[in-house]
């Protein structure tokens, strides 16, 4: 973490910092491909059939701009992405697609993430500050599925689909940060957004937790959990 130091935590005061590290996330993915058939199967458990990676290390950055006695304006990004082999165990369905049970196919599953957040601080002293805020998370989320299928003569032959879709997703948060000292803090982060369209609807939850030791007036180090 980079920062400009002043007395107290450089999380509580600072006005910019900087920070940037690697992450270990664990992931569960079920996505669906519907094509024009629409068919009533489960989505795919990317993890089973696929053999997908629940575990990797990737990077995460985060910086924070303080402007103004109460205002901020905060940014954060991230990403994880895997492919594997797998024979598969049952049939899946990938738009107007059968992949057989037996099929040797390759696939993968990619997101990223990035977060832009303004808020107000509304109480703040020498070893805590509390805000409130609005902010936009705009996703991005691929997968592809590649391997031989049975086409309508009988004949097999490779086929490989790819799908791709991002969207902008408002949502209101929040955080609290305590200084047990100007070298030590703990802090968590709470973003929330919850949105039906038509027949769809769904959640999104970004919270993060981390203790953040200020070894020096311009570095640090945090450890810290997030959950997506």
């Amino acid at each position: 973490t980079l920062a400009q130091s002043q007395q107290g935590h450089p999380l509580l005061n600072s006005d910019f910092t900087v920070s940037g590290g690697v992450f270990f996330p664990r992931k569960e993915f079920k996505l669906g491909v519907n094509g024009d058939e629409l068919r009533p199967d489960d989505p795919i458990d990317w993890n089973d059939s696929i053999g997908y990676k629940e575990d990797e290390s990737t990077f995460a950055v985060d910086l924070k701009w303080r402007f103004g006695e109460k205002w901020s304006v905060s940014g954060q990004y991230w990403q994880t992405s895997d492919s594997s082999t797998a024979t598969l165990e049952e049939d899946i369905h990938w738009e107007d697609v059968v992949f057989n049970e037996g099929t040797f196919v390759e696939g993968g599953v990619g997101l990223k993430v990035a977060r832009v957040f303004f808020g107000r601080t509304f109480s703040t002293s020498e070893h805590h500050e509390f805000g409130l805020g609005l902010g936009l998370h705009w996703l991005e989320i691929e997968a592809h599925l590649g391997g031989q299928v049975l086409t309508n003569v009988g004949d097999t032959e490779y086929y490989r689909g790819s799908v791709s879709a991002d969207a902008p997703l408002p949502n209101i948060g929040g955080w609290y940060t305590y200084a047990f000292s100007p070298k030590w803090a703990v802090y968590t982060r709470l973003d929330w957004l919850s949105a039906s369209i038509g027949d769809y609807s769904g959640g999104l939850w970004n919270l993060g937790a981390g203790v953040n030791w200020a070894f020096s007036e311009h570095f640090g180090v945090t450890a810290a959990y997030n959950y997506f």
